[in-house]
């Protein structure tokens, strides 16, 4: 197996790397937050590499998906065709581009039963995880619900197909490519926040808007500020918000620093 460091600094095979949301997941790892279920919606191109980081992550003692000499990160073999490296606590069911039938769910179901063999987790990966077929998907209802203590599940899909009470019982993170706007600063006391609202135009896109302020957060290392904002531009994008709405919730949640995902928790 090559060096972990080397792939991940690889911007070719990995271009979700400095985007808000992706630095949320690694921060996650970290700090050892991890769901039993996570969902991510990525463009289809960049499953292979999120599967590839991922699956190190889950499986790292340390957090890190490096190779700092755990078992998780021992545990590691050859990349098979697809590019995909084994791993004896790992079950892949699917092809990027084709669901796992019910059958191969239920066999993964069975192994994720079995105690961890090098790391400290089992993994069951999903590709294609929105075009699981009703019954595949619901078989993986109670695992998702009750899992072993040592297993998690990772469901990778480009659209949003994925059977809702799986989703309703997964982390969802959705990392699309950045837009490439100028970085502008967010407004940061009472006077600039009322200036922005006064100036705020019909005409303004909020999504330039959001994404220049993800852009100087991040420019500043604000990454969770950032991640902050770049899921408000996802949401405004799918809500299809008026901007008297959009005003209302960015002074809410970013000037008021209200949660807002309580609110719209079925879109997350």
């Amino acid at each position: 197996m090559s060096d972990f460091s080397s792939v991940l600094n690889d911007s070719r095979a990995f271009p979700f790397e400095g985007l808000p949301a992706w630095e949320s997941v690694k921060d996650a790892f970290r700090k050892g937050a991890v769901p039993h279920c996570w969902a991510v919606k990525a463009p289809l191109e960049w499953h292979g590499g999120l599967l590839k980081v991922m699956s190190r992550l889950f499986l790292c003692g340390s957090g890190s998906g490096d190779s700092c000499g755990c078992g998780g990160c021992m545990g590691w073999s050859r990349e098979d065709e697809r590019g995909v490296s084994s791993h004896p606590d790992m079950v892949v069911v699917g092809e990027f581009e084709k669901a796992g039938n019910i059958d191969a769910c239920r066999s993964m179901i069975k192994e994720l039963s079995l105690k961890p063999v090098a790391a400290s987790r089992r993994l069951g990966v999903l590709p294609a995880a929105d075009k699981l077929l009703v019954n595949a998907a619901n078989s993986l209802l109670k695992i998702a619900e009750e899992p072993p203590s040592h297993a998690c599940l990772l469901f990778l899909m480009e659209g949003n197909g994925l059977l809702p009470t799986l989703r309703s019982r997964s982390r969802l993170t959705v990392l699309a490519a950045p837009l490439s706007f100028a970085a502008r600063p967010m407004p940061v006391d009472e006077a600039q926040w009322a200036g922005w609202l006064s100036s705020f135009k019909d005409n303004e896109d909020p999504a330039e808007l959001l994404s220049s302020w993800t852009s100087r957060l991040l420019q500043t290392g604000d990454t969770e500020g950032a991640a902050r904002t770049d899921r408000l531009r996802l949401l405004i994008e799918q809500k299809k918000l008026s901007q008297t709405m959009i005003c209302d919730l960015l002074t809410l949640t970013l000037k008021e620093e209200l949660p807002f995902e309580p609110i719209f928790g079925g879109f997350w």
